[in-house]
């Protein structure tokens, strides 16, 4: 008798250690899924804004060199007073 209810007991927590492990791969999955997302996302608005960069370089070439040349002139100024 008290090795059935020992038995039945074990099975038991078998069963919850089984369930957990099963919500906790439910809860990995549907984690993933949402990263993959928002990876997906963001790879598709970096592609929206280089387009947006190349067609703003076409349009005003003189600017985008000018901006060029600032940023540039600006990073040497930063790397320089280190």
């Amino acid at each position: 008798m008290a090795q059935m209810e020992k038995q039945q007991q074990v099975d038991r927590l078998s069963q919850t250690a089984h369930d957990t492990v099963d919500r906790a791969a439910q809860a990995v999955s549907s984690v993933g899924d949402r990263v993959s997302e928002k990876y997906e996302e963001l790879y598709a608005m970096q592609e929206d804004w280089v387009e947006a960069g190349r067609e703003y370089v076409k349009e005003h070439p003189v600017a985008a060199i000018g901006m060029a040349l600032a940023a540039g002139y600006l990073l040497s100024m930063l790397m320089r007073s280190r």
